[in-house]
Formats: structure tokens, C-alpha cells, sequence
């Protein structure tokens, strides 16, 4: 049997821009080797990580590639992101996903001018961070705030004697020139339900008014907006998620899995899994990461025994978000210059290389369009596709697959997947080597 190693670079898949004439991977063609010779030795084809159409979010996605039910797994972002900031949520909490934006006053609604305030980072945005979290439990608020990496941060909701609902809307409006939202219970929820959503929703709501107040004032935001830099005056929430109990990846899969990520949404939908941090220096989610110690880090953790590794690469959306096409394509060439890294593990692992969702780099958001995916093993049948890029995949020997296809491919093609009506074990089970007790004479 194989160990894997599944690489997602965020937001690979695009669309074709005028300034590249074709999508960054395309644009690139020959120029990254690595991944042409993986995909030449290797299957590939296109995956629609949710249906034909339907633009996921990262942590959707990535909960699907790993074969996750949605419609029962999924707790909402907001737990994902407390758990890879480094929070503990406790049941009963309600956890969000938080941007420092940019707004303006019009007409007593707050008009979202950029969501990301100028992606604001550095000392500027822990300062911000952590003197709104301050001055919110100075006002009574029962919350933490943590400012993490970039725009973000994560928003948190203590019960404090009162019985708190996720079911409320978001108050992002995701698109620039909106105003931000009133959160709201969601339509058809019983009673007690709504009753408990109705005051989640009203807290939070406050919460970002007085949020606004603060931090349009801060000395920061002052002296920002005097250097001409976004000013990062509001806040912006989605995604709230309460305390939940999957299925460990382990049990699902039969694998030892770590994982290397640097953003704490990434990090969070492993660590929920169940998978252990490999930690790499220079890891940052962001272009200047290390590429070669994360890859590094796919070797060391298999001589630590591990036999899944889930590699996070974040800077391919970041680009996409930004509409900087050739910046994706440079971006992309420095990760193949690296993956001459497993080159030694060729023969002892499975490699499969895809993305979460396509991000477009026209429109600066994630789009239905399907992503390329390539799955290399010595096993398999390989097909005649040479190249790692979406025109090319369109052609490969898997076809067009959903995201939930992944990981039995990765299981079948390292040797691991048990024949289906196979049955040794009380709970069903994909993997070789789940039994249930041994008889005893």
C-alpha cells in the first residue's frame, strides 16, 4: 500500500484574460515541467468540487474533496477559522469568520468601498485586533475577537446565561458598492429556534455597530487615511459555525494524516479532522511563503510515520482576488520549481494535485468552473494528457468528476480500497485493513 499526498493550490482553476490570452496554467503551457511530467505519468481530468455551476466556498470545498457530507457535516466557516486561530470553541458558542473592510456612511447604511481594506496587515492590523477586542468586552460584550492573518480575524460569541443559534444570515454582502447587511434568522425555523436566532442576531448586530464607531476613529485608521491607505473601519462577518464532532479522517479513510497550512482556515478544517500540524517556517499563506519547506514537510512527516499529507497553497487565489493573472502564473512556475521536492517519494506515494474551486482573476472572485486535477501514481492507467492546465485536463482519462471522487481515487490508486460489499467490520468502511473482532476458538 502507497501513502498520498493530495497538494491544493487555492483557487486554482480560472478563466481566460485578455492581458494573458488564455488562463494562468494555460499561459504557462511547457514552462512548468514538474507538474507536465506528473500529469504526462499520471491521470488527470476536471473537477466540479460541488456541481457544474456552482462557485464553493474554501471550506465547502475543501470539507468535499476530503469526503465529507455537507448536509450533515458541514458546522459552518466560523468554527474552522476559531479552530485554526487557535481558539477553542466550547459548546454553545457561536464562531465567525471576520474582514477588517472598508466602508462609507450613506444615508445611515455603511457602503462596502473594499472588503479587504488594502488586504491590511502587519502592525497595523494586530494593533486594530486586539484594541477592538479591548474596548468590545469593555462595553459588556461577551465576545473575543483575534485578528489573524492579513484582513482577517475571527469573531466569537459567548453564550454568557443565554442560549445563542448559528442559523442567522451573514452580514458580508460579497460584492462592493452594497451595504453591509442586518443579520437576521434564517425563514423556517421553529419557535425556540428562531427565538435564540432573533438574540444571536440582535448581539451581533450591535456588536458591529459599535465596532464601526470604534475603530472610524481609531488613530490608525486617522493616520491611514492621511498616507492614502484603505482604512480598516468596519467589520465583516459570515459563516457562523458552532461546536462539532466528525468523523475523524482517519476512521473515514484508514490513514495516519497530517497536514501543512498556514491559513487558519485550512488549518482549522484539518485540525477538526483530526489531523496533526507539520509546521514549516515560513509557512504564511501568502506569496513570500515557503514552498520548499512545505514540500520538505510532506517528506518529514512520512518518516514520522504519517501516510496521508494535505499540502495548502494559498497565494494562487490571493493573486485571483486581486485580478493580477500574471502575478498567478509567476506564482504557480515557483510551486513547480519546487516539486522537484517528491521527486524521491515518486515510486512510494500517490500525488495528487488539484485545487479547492476556480478563481477568476477577470472578475476577482470564485466561479463554477471546474479545476484541473492530475492524481500520479505507480499504479493506474495513465492517459495521453501531457499537460497540467484546463484545456488539456478537459481531454484526461478521469473525465469530468465531482469533488466527493477524490479521495476513493487517491484510495484505489495507493492500493488501500476495499471492494465494495466487502464487509469485516460492524460500521461500513472504504479502506483495507478496518475489522471488526477477531474469533476466538
Amino acid at each position: 500500500m502507497l501513502k498520498s499526498v493530495l497538494i491544493i493550490l487555492d483557487g486554482l482553476g480560472d478563466e481566460r484574460s485578455k492581458e494573458l490570452s488564455a488562463t494562468p496554467l494555460e499561459y504557462l503551457g511547457e514552462k512548468i515541467k514538474n507538474f507536465n511530467r506528473l500529469a504526462e505519468k499520471g491521470v488527470t481530468g476536471l473537477m466540479h468540487t460541488i456541481k457544474a455551476g456552482v462557485p464553493p466556498s474554501s471550506d465547502t470545498a475543501h470539507l468535499t474533496i476530503f469526503g465529507y457530507d455537507l448536509e450533515k457535516d458541514y458546522p459552518g466557516r466560523g468554527y474552522f477559522e476559531a479552530l485554526g486561530a487557535g481558539l477553542k470553541p466550547k459548546f454553545g458558542e457561536i464562531a465567525f469568520r471576520a474582514n477588517f473592510a472598508t466602508v462609507r456612511e450613506e444615508n445611515g447604511k455603511l457602503i462596502v468601498v473594499d472588503r479587504r481594506a488594502g488586504r491590511i496587515s502587519g502592525e497595523d492590523a494586530d494593533v486594530l485586533g486586539n484594541d477592538l477586542n479591548k474596548y468590545l468586552r469593555e462595553q459588556g460584550y461577551p465576545v473575543e475577537f483575534v485578528h489573524t492573518l492579513e484582513h482577517r480575524g475571527v469573531l466569537l460569541i459567548k453564550p454568557d446565561g443565554h442560549e445563542l443559534s448559528s442559523k442567522i444570515t451573514d452580514v458580508d454582502p460579497h460584492e462592493l458598492g452594497f451595504p453591509i447587511l442586518k443579520s437576521q434568522p434564517f425563514e423556517g425555523l421553529d419557535e425556540e429556534e428562531r427565538r435564540k436566532a432573533e438574540f444571536t442576531a440582535r448581539i451581533l448586530n450591535d456588536i458591529l455597530v459599535d465596532a464601526y464607531r470604534f475603530l472610524r476613529d481609531h488613530p490608525i485608521n486617522k493616520e491611514r487615511a492621511k498616507r492614502g491607505l484603505p482604512v480598516a473601519n468596519a467589520l465583516l462577518v459570515r459563516g457562523a459555525g458552532i461546536v462539532k464532532k466528525l468523523e475523524s479522517f482517519k476512521e473515514k479513510w484508514g490513514y495516519k494524516a497530517a497536514f501543512v497550512a498556514a491559513g487558519p482556515l485550512y488549518r482549522g478544517v484539518a485540525l477538526s479532522l483530526g489531523m496533526d500540524p507539520i509546521e514549516v517556517e515560513g509557512a504564511t499563506g501568502l506569496p513570500n511563503t515557503n514552498i520548499k519547506g512545505k514540500l520538505e514537510g510532506v517528506i518529514r512527516a512520512f518518516k514520522q510515520g504519517y501516510e496521508f499529507v494535505f499540502v495548502h497553497i494559498k497565494a494562487t487565489d490571493n493573486l485571483s482576488h486581486s485580478k493580477k493573472p500574471r502575478e498567478k502564473a509567476e506564482f504557480i512556475k515557483k510551486v513547480d520549481d519546487m516539486l522537484i521536492v517528491l521527486d524521491d517519494i515518486l515510486d512510494e506515494a500517490v500525488i495528487a494535485v488539484t485545487g479547492d474551486h476556480s478563481t477568476s482573476s477577470v472578475r476577482g472572485k470564485h466561479v463554477g468552473l471546474p479545476v484541473p486535477i492530475l492524481i500520479h501514481s505507480p499504479y493506474g492507467r495513465p492517459d495521453e494528457n501531457k499537460y497540467f492546465n484546463e484545456k488539456a485536463c478537459e481531454k484526461g482519462g478521469l473525465g469530468i468528476i465531482h469533488g466527493n471522487e477524490v479521495m476513493p481515487l487517491i484510495l484505489d490508486l495507493s492500493d488501500r480500497a476495499n471492494e465494495l460489499g466487502i464487509r469485516t467490520s460492524p460500521k461500513p468502511v472504504y479502506y483495507i485493513g478496518s475489522t471488526g473482532e477477531p474469533l476466538k476458538i
